[in-house]
């Protein structure tokens, strides 16, 4: 049995929280890490939503990454590659034979919110103690067994492995997903428009669009889980 954990990781000296912090309506998120053969990696990061020209000073003004650039806009969603400044992590070799794949992670003015997978509780412990060797307060959410044995192999932005049972879809996601449907965001053509949403709700736009995200990568999880689908061949 491996593990999905859904956890929070609270500093201020984390890539990108200083460029959360200064767009709070926008969604900050990982996207993609390349690795370089010498020197800090390179970021791939996803922001939805916000003002653009704050978006673009947050980059400019952070001191947590550099040259930054705009990779592609589409419409209110932008992709920069960035690097983050400074020297690796403390007590690095900890991680060195830890297996665990970061699946998603989003840059929050605190911290980091992430969801990683583990081979095992060991692998969990390990990553723990490099968070507290780094002083990075880990704070835990959720923590779910995955199931062994399940056919096909399905890979996440990250390039991991879906073999798990979805996690539990929340109340808030519920809610944005039903008052959506109810609002004829999903009817064609539409009638309503996610700021109409967004303002049934009483959040921002950015968020409405996160929630909504997630609660339709739920429904696809788990109707893939369900249902036998034959690969596509090429």
């Amino acid at each position: 049995m491996g593990l999905i954990a859904e956890f929070r990781m609270t500093s201020d000296r984390l890539p990108l929280v200083d460029v959360a912090a200064a767009a709070p309506e926008a969604t900050v998120e990982f996207e993609s890490v390349q690795a370089r053969p010498s020197g800090a990696p390179t970021f791939i990061v996803r922001v939805a939503g916000g003002d653009p020209d704050a978006i673009e000073a947050a980059f400019a003004d952070a001191d947590s990454v550099t040259d930054h650039s705009l990779v592609v806009a589409d419409g209110a969603t932008r992709r920069y590659r960035c690097r983050p400044t400074g020297g690796p992590p403390a007590d690095l070799e900890l991680l060195a034979d830890n297996g665990s794949i970061p699946d998603r992670v989003l840059a929050t003015p605190s911290g980091w919110e992430e969801r990683r997978w583990f081979a095992d509780r060991e692998e969990f412990d390990q990553f723990r103690t490099f968070c507290r060797a780094n002083d990075y307060d880990l704070r835990l959410d959720r923590l779910v067994e995955t199931d062994e044995g399940s056919e096909g192999r399905e890979t996440g932005p990250f390039g991991i492995d879906d073999r798990s049972r979805p996690l539990e879809m929340t109340d808030a996601q519920r809610e944005v997903l039903v008052t959506a449907h109810e609002m004829g965001y999903f009817d064609t053509p539409r009638t309503a428009t996610l700021a109409d949403v967004a303002d049934e709700l009483d959040v921002s736009s950015a968020s409405l669009s996160e929630r909504l995200r997630r609660a339709q990568n739920h429904l696809v999880a788990e109707f893939r889980r369900t249902t036998k689908i034959k690969p596509r061949t090429n």
